[in-house]
């Protein structure tokens, strides 16, 4: 009735509110982004032509859209509940913002506080599970979202990438609080010791001045955002992608080895091979490159997609396999230089987008994909044909990862995280506590721990005993994880441009 009466007295005063599609494309991108959706962001920026709008970013707060569509959906949910005689209907069904409402109506009681919705997540986790800001040590100073982060493969050190168009290599940590007065947002942090390496700056980039936001003014990421990076196999060497379609390699004390340019968009993903000696990259403009790490020099391109590629991933240093938006994956022998040389395999059968690839670890012809169709799917490259398709998710499934012994884990926005013996296609395990859809998995290197991060909380499932082991809720959404070597340290990069890393032995 309340609502009602504002709503009577706005018409009433003549407030004019007005919502442009302009305005909704962005909300989307903001979202997109905002969610960890880096890839997806991008192109639809490009498509909606966000890049060329006129909104100043710097104003809109962050969640907007999910904010808006929330309140919108508890005040038509007021609405279809509360009555004239100011009783509330008290109705178990489900309300949904996709599905018509049809009302159980079981009693009527006095209205309640909708200030309550608030608090919604209060008590939902033992405080044996949840994890405090002690336990956890807080890196800050990028001065834009966290897009990646990577843990180098033996030694204490945490690289980071950032929308500042930074990298910051994090040496040795010492245990820092979130609200520790020697914790500063431009420079000290968590860590004895930082090196920050500057992404060089795009030709085509006329704005002089430093970018150290997510977006400028016009919504538009920096040339030089940092969107993903991976140290090589004995860590001598960490690759940077950015939105400009660069690459680079960097030593560990961020000296620049090399540089791989030649992408027209962002870069989608990037894979050292497993000896080192070659770089493989994938892009927005639908073409993936094989690159001489040494040189710098382009073995190959493969533009064989009609579609951006979305995912990456090596069986061995000869053959690797691509996956793209055009719902197909293609397989390729990389000591195959001929650009007209057809790929050793093509697999379709997905309906929709496809987002991930993953080569069993002990399975050389076994390689497992997860699409927005809802479906993970396992296929023989030799026989080119599906073997499984794993259909228990609901919605569309965002990653997949390969655990021991044939075991595969899968995560959706249902919000959920499943594993499944691959060879039989029967779920083994359903992790089904998460509060918000999950887009990212993660296991530890002995692989008895499952991570896994939905919104702004990271989890870590115990695999042995399907045991929540610990949940942390950040102040920003997690764009990705990373296990330190010893399995213990969760990192995770955040919207908030901040990096969390989670102890789980306190």
């Amino acid at each position: 009735a309340a609502l009602r009466r504002a709503a009577g007295n706005k018409a009433r005063t003549g407030v004019n509110m007005s919502l442009s599609s302009e305005e909704v494309n962005f909300l989307v991108y903001r979202y997109l982004l905002e969610s960890g959706f880096i890839h997806s962001a991008f192109a639809f920026g490009h498509e909606s032509l966000i890049m060329k709008s006129s909104i100043d970013g710097s104003k809109v707060v962050p969640g907007a859209l999910i904010s808006y569509i929330q309140k919108g959906l508890q005040f038509v949910e007021i609405e279809t509940h509360v009555n004239d005689d100011g009783t509330e209907t008290m109705c178990d069904a489900a309300f949904s913002v996709v599905r018509p409402h049809t009302c159980s109506v079981k009693s009527k009681r006095r209205i309640f506080d909708p200030y309550d919705a608030d608090s919604l997540e209060d008590g939902v986790f033992s405080s044996s599970i949840e994890a405090t800001n002690e336990d956890v040590t807080f890196l800050r100073g990028h001065g834009g979202i966290v897009c990646s982060c990577s843990w180098h493969p033996s030694r204490p050190l945490l690289a980071s990438g950032s929308g500042d168009a930074t990298v910051r290599v994090w040496n040795r940590p010492r245990k820092m609080n979130r609200n520790d007065e020697h914790v500063d947002k431009k420079a000290k942090t968590g860590y004895s010791r930082s090196i920050v390496i500057e992404m060089p700056t795009s030709k085509t980039n006329t704005n002089n001045k430093k970018n150290h936001a997510v977006v400028d003014g016009s919504g538009q990421p920096p040339d030089s955002m940092v969107l993903e990076l991976q140290w090589n196999r004995n860590g001598t060497q960490l690759a940077t992608a950015t939105y400009d379609g660069k690459a680079y390699a960097w030593t560990t004390e961020g000296q620049l080895v090399q540089t791989f340019d030649q992408h027209s968009a962002p870069i989608s993903a990037m894979r050292w091979s497993p000896h080192g000696d070659m770089l493989l990259t994938a892009s927005i403009d639908r073409t993936a490159i094989l690159w001489n790490a040494s040189t710098g020099a382009v073995e190959r391109q493969y533009s064989y997609h009609q579609a951006p590629i979305t995912d990456i991933d090596w069986k061995d240093n000869s053959t690797f396999a691509l996956c793209s938006i055009d719902r197909t994956i293609s397989v390729w022998n990389a000591a195959t230089n001929s650009e007209n040389a057809a790929p050793l395999a093509m697999l379709e059968g997905h309906a929709a987008d496809i987002n991930m690839i993953r080569w069993a670890p002990d399975e050389s012809k076994i390689l497992a994909s997860c699409s927005d169709d809802a479906l993970v799917k396992i296929w023989n490259t030799e026989s080119k044909s599906c073997q499984q398709d794993l259909t228990q998710h609901t919605r569309e499934v965002c990653a997949i990862e390969w655990g021991k012994s044939g075991q595969l884990a899968s995560c959706s926005l249902d919000s959920t995280v499943r594993t499944w013996d691959a060879e039989s296609g029967k779920c083994t395990a359903t992790f089904a506590k998460h509060l918000h859809p999950v887009s990212k998995i993660l296991y530890n290197h002995d692989y008895n721990l499952l991570a896994a991060a939905a919104h702004d909380r990271m989890y870590v499932w115990s695999i042995q005993d399907e045991s929540l082991v610990k949940t942390y809720r950040a102040e920003g959404g997690f764009n990705d994880l990373s296990w330190d070597s010893t399995g213990v340290r969760l990192a995770g990069g955040c919207t908030n441009n901040d990096i969390c890393i989670l102890d789980i032995r306190r």
